[in-house]
């Protein structure tokens, strides 16, 4: 288990920018090369580069487990084909036309289950069948984006720290992984912009306290 405290861009909104599982890790093209080379010896998956529609939120745009990916159709055919080559042709590329599209935001997911938003209710058989697992439309903590306040892998799940028990019970129910609250970067709710992990390796954003990351490491198993 390997974990960094980083920052992109000059910024703790690491997750923004990045998304992984337990097949490789996407970043965005322009990332400078000092960071990228930190990077690589965190994760022991490859690491590719990519953009959005030429937009370097990968972490924003993109949900994603070792069954599939979903992504917004925005994405230029060059990137798609780019994506492509990158896995395997059992490897699910799954492109939602959505008007929300922020699908990082609105989605949180694991190799065992899926949560998505309300938004995207007319879209849940098609990410269950891309994501190849459960999923439900669920909010929490009185909020309808529920990728955006968690942060999870196989082995566990932070939530906003608002969310109630019964809340908790529910997602840990559907991810079937242990599942506490946290905050991230010093107090932000927002869990998944300061976090990029998978089941081995993970990095957080620098302005992270001593006590969230003993939360997040600990629940996560890193």
């Amino acid at each position: 288990m390997t974990i960094l405290k980083a920052q992109v861009y000059g910024g703790s909104l690491i997750g923004v920018y990045l998304t992984a599982n337990n097949l490789f890790v996407l970043y965005p093209t322009n990332l400078f090369k000092s960071t990228l080379e930190n990077f690589k010896k965190i994760f022991t998956v490859p690491l590719y580069p990519l953009t959005i529609n030429n937009s370097n939120l990968l972490g924003v745009y993109t949900a994603a487990n070792k069954f599939g990916m979903i992504v917004p159709n925005l994405i230029r055919d060059d990137e798609h084909n780019k994506l492509r080559s990158y896995v395997k042709d059992s490897y699910q590329i799954g492109v939602l036309d959505a008007i929300d599209n922020a699908f990082g935001n609105m989605i949180i997911c694991n190799d065992k289950g899926a949560i998505i938003s309300s938004l995207l209710k007319d879209h849940r058989r098609k990410i269950q069948d891309i994501l190849n697992v459960e999923t439900v439309i669920h909010e929490f903590a009185s909020y309808y984006l529920p990728g955006s306040i968690s942060l999870a892998n196989n082995l566990g799940c932070l939530v906003h720290p608002l969310s109630s028990d019964e809340e908790i019970e529910y997602i840990a129910s559907i991810l079937k992984v242990e599942t506490d609250v946290s905050t991230i970067n010093r107090g932000i709710p927002y869990i998944s912009s300061g976090a990029v992990v998978n089941d081995t390796s993970g990095i957080f954003g620098l302005d992270s306290t001593g006590p969230e990351m003993m939360r997040l490491t600990n629940v996560l198993n890193l």
